[in-house]
């Protein structure tokens, strides 16, 4: 433990998640007690049979962020998450998992459907959050069968990593000077199992990721993942309140399809000035002070030599230029592949047609990969006559396309993932904009989705002497109910006819053509006697019945 506390100072970690298979986890808390400017949240212990597999998760928070702990959940002794909520609407949840290895497929696959169903909670809760843990899964043998394989990949065997990806959550890939540091060491045997996966939402505010090499500390078999995430993530949407607190309604935003040559050196010896710091200084700070730092400088020299234009805060980037040449590039790739695969297939079908073709194909290829030189990293040539591919009956050629095709759409994904992110942001914050300023469009766009209700996960009761923060289910329900009730006036008047009504209501309380409307007369005639003196002779003669 006291190598833990150091290595967690020395690395400045805000939250340290530990998975030990072999202490329980009353000797965790025992032992964490000396892990000093740190609280700690730890698993229930698991009485069960499977209580061996696993000694519990723990999640370790500096105190400078602890006093933000709202709620905490040991799911079970697998499964632990930690809410915090910050200024400006931010809400931040860590999940600390451990999925247990393939030699027990029962528990391993409650663990993952656990897992998966309080993932897909959270993200209808609007929560920014982070899984992470042992996973017991290798993601490296995976990615080919996302890719290339769909109808496999969404096997059972694969559910987590299916959910994760086609959700747009993102393992931070660890970034190491050595090919062969893995996160598992075992007899010579070099894995990576276990990832820090980021929410879409989560994943902008992420800086880098390394794998720390703690082979020489002798405190696992296991090599810890440090991941660094911008603390702006915390000021954002401070920033955005305060600004519409301000009435301020615009932004800037930079035009970065049309700046040219001259305007990005000017940038760049900008920046160069507002940056004296002495390199020795600047390498011994830390990670988010140096980004910190840097991005008030960047953005210092941006305002005064980048082209940028004024929007409204409700503007929404549209598709970039960038993005929609790649989509296209991809697509042509995919077509040129698609001609030569069946070249290969039928070598004899090759005419002059197809060498017409080429020569314009050609030309592209080249532009291709002088555009995305920094993608294919291996040097690529093309032949320039199509007939000059057929001494193998076009299998090179074959090849070396579907390698560029390959290459791409990974690019191609991890573009169109940072677009979706950033769109996802905008139409966030215009919801959050109409919240404050245009209840009435808010409240249309929510009934405008299929899920019509407003999830309430805490309530503030701003009191002059007692204020309340709610965070428990059933204090929230009771404290809606009688706000709505008690506070909330009734503007509108009741209609009158069916005719007034709204009218995605006024079907729904239309008369049915099929039903009379003397159905219920015969109930507003009084009893006749036949009927009195047949509900008498049922009723118990040792009673004593009394008539209104």
């Amino acid at each position: 433990m006291d190598q833990i506390s150091s290595f967690f100072l020395q690395n400045h970690v805000s939250f340290g998640g530990i998975v030990d298979t072999h202490l329980s986890p009353k000797q965790m808390k025992f032992l964490s007690k000396r892990v000093c400017d740190y609280t700690s949240f730890h698993s229930d212990l698991d009485s069960t049979k499977h209580g061996r597999s696993s000694g519990g998760v723990s999640l370790f928070i500096h105190n400078s962020l602890a006093t933000h702990v709202q709620f905490y959940q040991s799911h079970s002794s697998r499964i632990l998450s930690v809410d915090l909520f910050f200024k400006g609407n931010v809400k931040l949840r860590i999940f600390v998992v451990y999925i247990p290895p393939t030699n027990n497929l029962v528990l391993r696959y409650e663990v993952i459907d656990q897992l998966i169903s309080l993932i897909s909670q959270t993200s209808s809760q609007n929560f920014h959050h982070a899984i992470c843990g042992d996973f017991n899964m290798n993601l490296e043998k995976y990615y080919p069968i996302f890719l290339h394989q769909p109808q496999v990949a969404a096997k059972r065997i694969h559910k987590l990593f299916h959910y994760l990806l086609s959700h747009n959550y993102e393992d931070c890939t660890p970034l190491n000077l050595s090919g062969t540091l893995g996160t598992y060491h075992h007899l010579d045997t070099i894995t990576r199992i276990d990832f820090v996966w980021s929410y879409p939402l989560l994943r902008q505010y992420m800086l880098t990721a390394s794998i720390f090499d703690s082979h020489d500390l002798h405190i696992s078999d296991h090599n810890p993942i440090i991941t660094y995430f911008d603390a702006s993530l915390l000021s954002d949407a401070i920033k955005s309140a305060r600004a519409r607190q301000l009435g301020r309604n615009t932004r800037r935003v930079f035009k970065y399809d049309s700046i040219s040559i001259d305007q990005w050196t000017a940038f760049a010896d900008n920046l160069d000035k507002l940056c004296p710091i002495d390199p020795l200084i600047f390498d011994a700070w830390p990670l988010n002070q140096k980004c910190e730092y840097l991005h008030s400088r960047i953005i210092k020299a941006a305002n005064s030599t980048l082209p940028s234009v004024t929007v409204g805060n409700t503007y929404i980037p549209k598709k970039p230029k960038d993005l929609e040449s790649l989509c296209q590039s991809y697509r042509f790739l995919s077509k040129v592949a698609k001609t030569i695969r069946s070249l290969h297939k039928t070598p004899i079908s090759y005419s002059m047609h197809y060498e017409t073709k080429w020569s314009s194909y050609y030309i592209r290829l080249n532009n291709i990969l002088s555009f995305y030189k920094q993608t294919f990293v291996t040097p690529i040539t093309f032949p320039p006559f199509l007939r000059d591919a057929r001494i193998d009956d076009f299998a090179n050629l074959l090849q070396t396309l579907e390698i560029m095709t390959l290459l791409l759409r990974s690019l191609l994904l991890l573009k169109e993932k940072e677009f979706q992110a950033s769109s996802i942001q905008a139409k966030i914050d215009a919801r959050n904009d109409n919240f404050t300023n245009d209840i009435s469009t808010f409240i249309e766009s929510a009934l405008s989705r299929t899920r019509r209700r407003i999830v309430l996960d805490r309530v503030f009761i701003d009191h002059l002497t007692h204020p309340t923060l709610l965070t428990s289910p059933d204090a929230i329900d009771q404290e809606v109910i009688e706000h709505f009730q008690n506070f909330v006036p009734i503007t509108s008047t009741p209609s009158s006819f069916i005719q007034d009504l709204p009218e995605r209501w006024s079907n729904t309380y239309a008369p049915l053509a099929d039903v009379s409307s003397a159905i219920f007369d015969s109930l507003m005639d009084p009893p006749t006697l036949d009927e009195w003196s047949s509900t008498i002779s049922f009723m118990p003669n040792d009673k004593a019945q009394v008539l209104l």
